[in-house]
């Protein structure tokens, strides 16, 4: 059987960028070409500073965003005008990730600047599946938000993913973010999904910006209202565990399909030290998945949470 590990690089590459854009929450972006022009929506990359030993093993962190390596040209083709007056273009062939600052790794992390090198390998997982829906709900608690730009851009049509670009795109007119957090500073990438075209739905535990309360308050509103519409309805969802069964028990009260992206505590990001399985299955009929092959992405329904 053929894991995605099997397709994942190993390389040593330079940074970018490494901005803070939210309260304890940057964004590092870093060069990749060939890993930019293969990853799919949902997919992950296992980082670490390559400056030392300590902490030894590397974070897993979902892909937010991507630049595809530009086409080459053909040999055939004259070569553009060189404008002397303008800029140099930005690199392309990049990759960004968004990470909380809370640990060893991300607080070593935080203190790159752009130049410096950063190991990374991937892109890991299975990623979320390119199906035609009416409308698009998507899920975030915490820093969940992070897997659902680029799947946002693929859905609308505004991106293509995968080898040769040869995932479907553009099969839903609708997608929404609702997207919960303790406050409104901690709150990311909030411009990045409206230049999308992603419609939010915000939530706040104190109420300092949308609804005050959890997340799953305007996805049952939402759901409620869909239903009366009778347009059909994908739930995604990614954040802390007790929000994201939550979310699975509302999906499965309205009977709308939902897939969940774990974000199990990995160490090799590869399948083999067995560190972040899930139990999978049926209370009489379960097993354990690896989180980082098997998924991250699973069918809600699928997952025992307890």
């Amino acid at each position: 059987m053929t894991h995605f590990a099997d397709c994942a690089r190993s390389i040593r590459t330079t940074i970018i960028e490494n901005e803070w854009i939210a309260k304890d929450t940057r964004r590092i972006r870093f060069l990749a070409p060939e890993m930019a022009a293969s990853v799919v929506p949902g997919q992950f990359f296992m980082i670490r500073n390559p400056a030392g030993n300590d902490p030894l093993i590397g974070r897993a962190l979902a892909l937010y965003n991507r630049s595809p390596a530009p086409q080459p040209i053909s040999s055939q083709s004259p070569a553009p005008p060189v404008d002397h007056d303008r800029s140099p273009p930005a690199a392309a062939g990049w990759i960004d990730l968004v990470y909380l600052v809370k640990g060893k790794l991300t607080s070593s992390l935080a203190k790159l600047r752009p130049g410096s090198d950063i190991a990374v390998w991937g892109p890991l997982g299975n990623g979320f599946p390119a199906a035609p829906v009416d409308h698009l709900v998507m899920v975030a608690g915490g820093i969940g938000q992070t897997p659902f730009l680029t799947l946002a851009q693929e859905a609308l049509g505004n991106a293509k993913f995968g080898d040769a670009g040869n995932r479907p795109m553009g099969y839903t007119p609708q997608v929404s973010l609702c997207y919960g957090a303790r406050s409104q500073e901690y709150l990311a990438g909030l411009e990045d999904f409206e230049r999308a075209g992603v419609e939010l739905h915000i939530a706040t535990e104190d109420g300092s910006r949308g609804i005050h309360g959890r997340v799953t308050l305007p996805l049952e509103q939402l759901l409620q209202n869909e239903q009366r519409s009778g347009k059909s309805v994908r739930v995604v969802c990614c954040g802390p565990e007790p929000m994201m069964e939550a979310v699975a028990e509302l999906a499965a009260r309205y009977a709308v399909p939902c897939q969940v992206s774990l974000e199990t505590p990995m160490a090799c990001g590869i399948g083999i030290c067995f560190t972040c399985v899930a139990k999978v299955g049926t209370t009489a009929d379960w097993d354990y998945k690896r989180t980082c092959v098997e998924g991250p992405v699973f069918d809600a329904a699928e997952i025992l949470w307890h």
